[in-house]
């Protein structure tokens, strides 16, 4: 198990709760068919006061009473699921649109080539790297717009704001790529070499030379899902590995900067990450032990402590590594299997699509990731190399009211949303601290 859990954290208590707590509300479509119709039709019942003294009259009371215009809802909405309909048809026949009340704060990763080559002359080889970058989509006046965009991922926590960057230290003979973590009213900034990284990336020696790479596959209330590479050349051959872990904030403030070679900081010395048995407790042991190992000659471990939050179309999922055994090498490798449980809400809240991942490529045959605002009143598809915003009920031939260009290869890290007066609170505070505002003073 590992250590500094965050419910033992001083530095996490602090932290413990982010701007939007409440639970985003996803009901069934039938639900929802009924809930629209009866808004749009009921009919408000006025009887005036009767005196009524027998059964009878009562009995006539009841009648008046009676909501019919419900139970004509419920056949109404009952025809409607019931009919064979195409997709188009289907979401053609909703009534109109609901307005967007809901601001969504979305985080993005492109992947990009080796920054150094490497690879000749006893230098390591490169490593594949990420940038990031962080968008506000909210409402302005009754139009959807982005309010604000800069580099980096900035993270809602309580009620502050947390930038998470990229930044680069050189080595001997190559570089680190690590994640930093501060407060966004912070002044940025390099970390100062740690006691780890002047003992391995700033030492002059030939055993030192390596590349190593972290990158963030996931962010949302306290937790991150990081990727670590690296390739390092000992004197006489290269050495590449890989590691998974889930940090919390506090964690990868503590930790970042600390990187030394894998081969002088064993994986079973990080102590500082979120194991699966901190969120579902030590009887998770024999569910791990149920799934089937890559290879059955050399059977590597599953112990729950390297795992990993991944992107599935329309939800976050959890994927659990096996770790294999060392070779000359790669003294760290695993391989990724399915994690047999949900992630639970606090580190995955919000995560819920209107409708099946098939009802939405069924409308959309180009779509490779949907978001659902947890309000219902939004729609995000990833179609084309295109972010498209849609209010939730509106035609799927119809043009989104907001479009955005993604990057070549972007995914998706990060999506926070924000609900009633949280929206202009984020839409103020997001400003301040994204650099770059494409919308205009005055819009």
């Amino acid at each position: 198990m590992s250590t500094n859990p965050p419910e033992q954290d001083d530095f996490q208590q602090e932290l413990e709760s982010e701007p939007l707590r409440r639970e985003g509300f996803t009901p069934r479509l039938q639900h929802k068919i009924e809930d629209r119709i009866r808004r749009s039709e009921r009919i408000k019942i006025k009887v005036k006061p009767l005196l009524i003294a027998t059964g009878f009259g009562t009995f006539l009371l009841a009648a008046v009473l009676f909501p019919w215009s419900s139970l004509h809802t419920r056949s109404d909405a009952a025809a409607l699921l019931n009919s064979p309909v195409p997709a188009e048809a289907s979401y053609s026949s909703l009534p109109a649109p609901v307005p967007i009340s809901t601001a969504l704060l979305i985080g993005l990763r492109t992947e990009h080539e080796p920054a150094v080559a490497g690879g000749t002359d006893g230098r390591p080889k490169g490593l594949r790297y990420s940038t990031y970058r962080t968008m506000l989509i909210a409402p302005i006046r009754g139009q959807l717009r982005k309010t604000s965009e800069g580099s980096g991922i900035l993270m809602p926590y309580k009620q502050n704001f947390w930038k998470i960057d990229s930044l680069t230290q050189p080595t001997k003979m190559g570089e680190i790529r690590y994640l930093s973590a501060r407060l966004a009213d912070q002044p940025a900034g390099p970390e100062r070499p740690t006691a780890d990284n002047a003992a391995g990336a700033g030492a002059a020696t030939g055993t030192d030379a390596f590349n190593h790479v972290e990158t963030l596959l996931f962010a949302g209330n306290q937790y991150l899902s990081i990727a670590e590479s690296q390739n390092a050349w000992d004197g006489t051959s290269a050495r590449q590995g890989d590691r998974l872990w889930v940090r919390t904030l506090p964690q990868l403030k503590e930790n970042q900067g600390r990187v030394l070679p894998f081969a002088k900081k064993p994986a079973a010395a990080d102590k500082n990450h979120v194991a699966l048995v901190d969120l579902y407790g030590a009887g998770l042991g024999g569910e791990l032990a149920r799934i089937p190992r890559a290879m059955q000659a050399v059977p590597g471990e599953i112990t729950g402590q390297s795992w990993a939050i991944q992107r599935e179309p329309g939800r976050w999922v959890g994927k659990v590594a096996e770790t294999l055994p060392v070779s000359a090498v790669s003294p760290d490798r695993y391989v990724i299997h399915d994690f047999p449980k949900e992630l639970p809400d606090k580190v995955v809240n919000h995560d819920d699509l209107c409708c099946t991942w098939t009802d939405i490529h069924a409308a959309w045959p180009d779509a490779t990731d949907a978001l659902t605002s947890p309000m219902n009143d939004m729609l995000v598809v990833f179609e084309g190399g295109k972010l498209k915003f849609y209010p939730y009920g509106q035609a799927p031939g119809n043009a989104p009211q907001l479009t955005i260009d993604l990057q070549p290869g972007e995914q998706l890290v990060m999506a926070q949303w924000a609900t009633d007066h949280y929206v202009q609170e984020w839409v103020d505070k997001v400003a301040r601290y994204l650099p770059e505002r494409p919308m205009a003073a005055g819009e």
